[in-house]
């Protein structure tokens, strides 16, 4: 596993959770979709784009928390609570709270957490007590089969997962700017035109420029 990567997208985050490319195309934050890399092909991929990063599959899993995200909840939470066993427990998320797409949930000493293993649990007898308060509970056999894992990108330190495995990226040469790169000559006096000028009479001589 240490010779495979996956590779960011960082050019944004889904809330707190680090995005990357998904097999098969897209962007996903769930690491169980994210495609996987050799060494190779992830650092041609950054030499074409910059803003996609490798990242050693290793380091990665090993930071990685547990979200639910809420769009893939296929009930109601009342549906899903009617179907548990008598012997399931129940998490109990916020309502109208989430972490990018996944939801955040009660933690009895830290308050609220998007990371599904440090959410306390309560025996199914209490789901009704936490009803309508702002809360909403969810059985725990349901939840922990919709869960997946993500990482959050501020657990991410790129230096060190590439000194890990002893990967040193090239460094990418960036076109240099001129500031008359976007300057245009006037076909009847030759004084430079800005590219809104040219679709307008030359204030110059007055020659017509537009394409």
């Amino acid at each position: 596993m240490s010779d495979l990567f996956y590779l960011q997208d960082s050019r944004s985050n889904v809330g707190s959770r680090a995005m990357f490319w998904r097999e098969g195309g897209g962007y996903t934050s769930n690491l169980d979709e994210a495609e996987q890399f050799k060494r190779e092909s992830a650092v041609k991929q950054y030499e074409c784009r910059e803003t996609d990063l490798p990242w050693p599959v290793e380091y990665v899993r090993t930071r990685a928390q547990v979200g639910v995200d809420h769009q893939y909840l296929d009930v109601p939470a009342e549906q899903a609570l009617a179907a548990a066993p008598a012997d399931d427990r129940i998490y109990v998320a916020y309502k109208q709270a989430w972490d990018g797409n996944c939801l955040i949930w009660m933690a009895l000493g830290i308050g609220h957490t998007s990371n599904l293993t440090d959410a306390s649990t309560w025996s199914l007898e209490h789901a009704a007590g936490f009803t309508g308060r702002g809360y909403l509970p969810w059985p725990k056999g349901y939840i922990d089969q919709h869960s997946r894992p993500v990482v959050l990108a501020s657990m991410l330190d790129h230096k060190q997962a590439l000194r890990s495995v002893g990967l040193k990226l090239p460094k990418l040469k960036r076109p240099r700017y001129h500031r008359y790169s976007d300057r245009l000559n006037c076909d009847g006096c030759g004084r430079f035109l800005s590219d809104r000028q040219r679709f307008e009479d030359c204030p110059n001589c007055g020659a017509r420029n537009a394409p």
